[in-house]
């Protein structure tokens, strides 16, 4: 017994202290253990995403105490461990690590919301991995409502390529003083006609 021969104060200290280390534990594995379905949604996301990656992406975790808490996400390259993702990923695999991580939270069957807004996802992204992506938001749309801001023409295309359901493409326009039109968009040369004959 780490309690026999000290004072009943000492005594209760040590008993404090051993609960204390237990409630951190046990708190860390709760956090944790809510963190799993997110986690694994992520790899699966990410594993769609990763095309031609040699990058594989294990179970995130929640580390630290207190406000000095942060998500780890190991990675392995072509089997071997190297630590934190931020060292070895290029910055179209961080673009698809950002939406393997925010994909899952926002699809949350505890969300209120029934739509996912996503800005510019395809920026710094391969082909391989633009295709991923079209396949990954083609299965959120089954479940709710998916609403992509984008530049670039790739996904679009990709979507269509793919065969990838029902996706309704808007192309918006800005014309002096903010006037804002919407018009169903078309194939690339489709579109150039249009404009040349406009």
């Amino acid at each position: 017994d780490a309690c026999a021969g000290v004072s009943p104060l000492e005594a209760t200290l040590v008993r404090l202290k051993a609960a204390r280390a237990w409630l951190k534990d046990a708190a860390a594995q709760l956090r944790n253990e809510r963190l799993a379905p997110f986690a694994e949604h992520s790899q699966r996301i990410w594993a769609q995403l990763r095309q031609e990656s040699n990058v594989e992406l294990g179970a995130m975790t929640l580390e630290g105490n207190n406000t000095r808490r942060k998500v780890v996400f190991p990675v392995s390259v072509d089997g071997a461990d190297n630590g934190t993702a931020l060292g070895v990923m290029s910055q179209g695999e961080m673009h698809a690590l950002g939406l393997a991580t925010f994909l899952p939270r926002g699809c949350a069957a505890e969300s209120p919301f029934r739509f996912i807004v996503v800005d510019d996802p395809v920026q710094s992204m391969d082909p391989a991995k633009v295709d991923g992506l079209a396949r990954v938001l083609a299965e959120l749309a089954e479940q709710r409502q998916v609403v992509v801001f984008t530049h670039d023409t790739r996904l679009p295309d990709a979507i269509g390529r793919l065969g990838l359901g029902k996706a309704r493409i808007v192309e918006v326009t800005r014309a002096e003083r903010s006037v804002v039109t919407l018009r169903p968009a078309s194939d690339p040369v489709t579109r150039y006609l249009d404009d040349a004959s406009a």
